[in-house]
């Protein structure tokens, strides 16, 4: 996925795009009063790969409206990361595309995150999901 398209999305979606240190993490979004908006602390991220990889999860927390507080309790925040990944895969790293390209030769995490654009770490688990639910990449479609 090319940078610019992730941006065309936020623009398209009227999220706002901030650049702010952060703490803990590269990338947060934020969402109270019908507002949204992306916070990106652009001195963690070091190559368009990884501000793709950020970009693309914080865009699966919108589309799926996989929200929490800072100081949620840890069940709720592993959910809405899992509910936010699973949204973003299906999105961004679709399991039909990805059994296309295994069957055309590319089938380590390695290689498909380089034809995605995105984190090594990232594709992994994506692979995994959809690994786990489709049977061992044996079914046409995934079971969300």
């Amino acid at each position: 996925m090319e940078t610019s398209a992730l941006y065309d999305k936020i623009e398209k979606e009227n999220i706002n795009y901030i650049n702010a240190k952060l703490l803990f993490t590269r990338g947060a979004i934020a969402h109270c009063n019908n507002l949204t908006a992306i916070v990106v602390d652009d001195n963690q991220i070091k190559s368009q790969v990884s501000e793709n990889t950020v970009l693309i999860q914080e865009l699966g927390h919108y589309m799926a409206g996989a929200y929490y507080r800072t100081n949620s309790q840890y069940e709720l925040i592993d959910k809405m990361e899992h509910k936010a990944d699973k949204k973003s895969w299906q999105e961004f790293l679709p399991y039909e595309k990805i059994i296309k390209l295994m069957k055309n030769g590319l089938t380590t995490a390695t290689q498909l995150a380089e034809y995605f654009n995105v984190e090594v770490p990232y594709m992994a688990r994506c692979l995994n999901y959809y690994y786990n639910n489709s049977h061992g990449f044996t079914d046409d479609k995934v079971s969300v």
